[in-house]
């Protein structure tokens, strides 16, 4: 019988990165994400193929940080917590926008796994002993660069091409 207990960090770390590229993407593709992102953000002409082109820029920066944290897993942990992070809030932002708006916002279930995987790697670092401020800090700003980074490149890129 699998047991809670037994799930290592790293498997949160991967599978936030798996739910993101299979799970979390191809539901905000099937309840249409980049018309939505357009209606209610402003985001002038996302189209599906530009939505696709800008998660390509998430998955390289998170794939990237994945195989440095997966190279010295005590030393580059900010960089795996920062993924499931990362996962927190691409969550907390699907919840709070359907709230905003009062309506399902495509990402919405799938997002709530990213909850689950955040709760249970804070629990699974207290337990290891190895919870700080330091580290919660640290964390946050490797999701925060995870996010921030690809959003100013694919933006900037996007101007460059006039698209």
């Amino acid at each position: 019988m699998f047991k809670i207990k037994e799930i290592r960090l790293e498997h949160l770390v991967i599978g936030t990165l798996l739910v993101y590229i299979t799970l979390h993407l191809l539901e905000e593709c099937i309840f249409g994400f980049p018309a939505w992102a357009e209606g209610r953000w402003g985001i002038p002409n996302y189209t599906v193929s530009k939505w696709l082109l800008h998660n390509c820029y998430f998955i390289f920066f998170i794939v990237v940080g994945y195989f440095i944290y997966r190279s010295n897993k005590e030393r580059f942990l900010p960089l795996g917590l920062g993924i499931i992070i990362w996962g927190l809030l691409n969550s907390l932002n699907h919840i709070i926008f359907s709230f905003v708006f009062l309506e399902y916002s495509p990402g919405l279930f799938t997002g709530l796994f990213f909850l689950l995987f955040a709760v249970l790697a804070f629990k699974k670092i207290r337990e290891m002993g190895q919870l700080s401020l330091g580290l919660v800090l640290l964390s946050i700003l490797c999701a925060l660069l995870y996010w921030g980074v690809p959003i100013a490149l694919f933006i900037t890129v996007d101007r460059m091409l006039g698209i």
